[in-house]
């Protein structure tokens, strides 16, 4: 009995904050409900990122071209031969995602530290170059696929901003309770014992490369599922949203929110999301150098972070030394 209340008073904190979270298109304007699903999609796309990234120690410079499979995927599927079901979308999209993420990790895996990065990096190039190069990847004349709109679910849904909002907000929801479900499991410990020390994890009898496999598909799952979610939303997906850059972007937004914690990179999506939209309306030329200097900042926080907080208990002791003498 004590263990469901105290279960019930961990959960009830989430519960309220999802439900308040449902129901702020009542007090949004349309342009601020755009946004925030937005900021809900790039969100879960860093949290699926930090399963590979701060869980299990992989540094990938090619997850957005996951995320692009998904969304192209998605949208061809809906634009040239007219499947309109989310559901039957969805299982394509994480079909395309876990067998590109299992591509990426056999090709990837056989490098390690920084030529690991690297290989990612190029993986990721050459997803972007694909679709830039390929007319099949092309539509309506333009350098991307357009004419996405919002999947039909199977029973009568009227599209508006605040009800696309509702919709994004439900399954990221449904996406981060399976990664901490992942992140809680024995395959979550193994991850992280894999990043901390592979070569005791082995000696343990673990097998280290297939539970890295596992991490770089089950992320690039997610991940392409987040991307289908964007194609969604802003009605295209084009070669700009699957290269180096737009990746680099995905780990700052891991990075900033905290790599490896429970709900950080989510939270840094969210925030990354929201300081690009705004530094954007305050001086479009001024947007990237603000958000590299939060990037300086943040990385600089981590590096002296242990120091700083040394320093800081030694003032407190010394205060109430002080204080009691």
């Amino acid at each position: 009995m004590v263990g469901v209340f105290s279960r019930a008073r961990r959960v009830a904190p989430v519960a309220i904050l999802v439900v308040a979270a449902f129901l702020l298109p009542f007090l949004l304007s349309t342009q601020q409900e755009s946004l925030l699903t937005r900021a809900l999609i790039f969100g879960a796309m860093a949290a699926s990122l930090d399963l590979a990234y701060g869980q299990a120690g992989l540094y990938s410079l090619g997850h957005a071209a996951l995320a692009g499979v998904g969304g192209y995927t998605a949208g061809l599927l809906m634009v040239r031969y007219e499947v309109q079901s989310f559901w039957l979308l969805m299982l394509a999209v994480a079909g395309a995602s876990a067998a590109a993420s299992m591509a990426f990790a056999l090709v990837s895996l056989r490098a390690k530290g920084l030529y690991f990065i690297l290989v990612t990096l190029a993986l990721g190039q050459m997803v972007a170059n694909l679709a830039q190069q390929w007319d099949f990847l092309k539509t309506a004349q333009a350098e991307a696929v357009t004419g996405i709109v919002m999947p039909s679910l199977g029973f009568a849904t009227i599209w508006n901003p605040g009800t696309v909002y509702q919709f994004v907000l439900v399954v990221v929801v449904v996406m981060l309770f399976t990664i901490q479900r992942i992140i809680g499991s024995p395959v979550g410990l193994a991850l992280r014992g894999a990043r901390e020390n592979g070569v005791r994890m082995s000696a343990l009898g673990y097998d280290v490369w297939r539970y890295r496999v596992a991490a770089i598909v089950l992320s690039g799952t997610l991940c392409g599922l987040s991307g289908a979610l964007f194609a969604f939303h802003s009605g295209l997906i084009a070669p700009s949203n699957v290269g180096v850059a737009a990746s680099g972007v995905l780990v700052l937004m891991a990075i900033i929110g905290g790599s490896g914690t429970r709900y950080g990179a989510f939270v840094g999506g969210v925030v990354v999301t929201l300081l690009q939209f705004y530094a954007s309306e305050w001086s479009m030329e001024r947007a990237p150098m603000i958000v590299g200097v939060l990037f300086i900042l943040t990385a600089l926080l981590i590096r002296f972070r242990p120091a700083a907080a040394s320093a800081l208990r030694g003032l407190l002791r010394g205060e109430a030394s002080h204080a009691s003498a």
